[in-house]
């Protein structure tokens, strides 16, 4: 299978493309609508969003919208993240990934994360993440 770089354009259309068909989030989200930025800073920004509108959800590169909640960190944090060698609220706790907008909505939403952690492992076996 054809691997793909972690945090470029093909990698968010790949997320989507999973998140779009993962029945479980699309369940766990019916009564959700929340709008989650992630920004990844290193010699550029690269800017995604995660947006869920009562089971549908649109993942795309970009920040198209204002966001509900996001998040920023560095690459090698966001590697952390998604290798799943490190926890988001440990980051946010350490001060390596700061976080805005109202995290209370993640509180309200907090049914859908164990749902979209099995839409980040099923891109995991694909991706690369040590581009250098």
């Amino acid at each position: 299978m054809k691997k793909i770089v972690h945090l470029s354009d093909e990698w968010v259309e790949e997320l989507n493309n999973v998140a779009q068909s993962h029945k479980g989030l699309k369940e766990a989200t019916t009564e959700i609508k929340l709008l989650v930025e992630y920004r990844v800073v290193d010699e550029e920004t690269f800017v995604w969003q995660i947006n869920i509108d009562k089971g549908a959800i649109e993942i795309y590169v970009g920040n198209n919208h204002e966001a509900d909640v996001w998040f920023e960190t560095d690459r090698s944090v966001a590697v952390s993240l998604f290798e799943g060698a490190m926890n988001p609220l440990n980051a946010v706790i350490e001060g390596t990934m700061q976080i805005g907008g109202d995290p209370r909505k993640l509180i309200e939403a907090s049914g859908m994360f164990e749902q979209l952690e099995d839409v980040f492992e099923a891109i995991r076996a694909v991706t690369v993440t040590n581009i250098q």
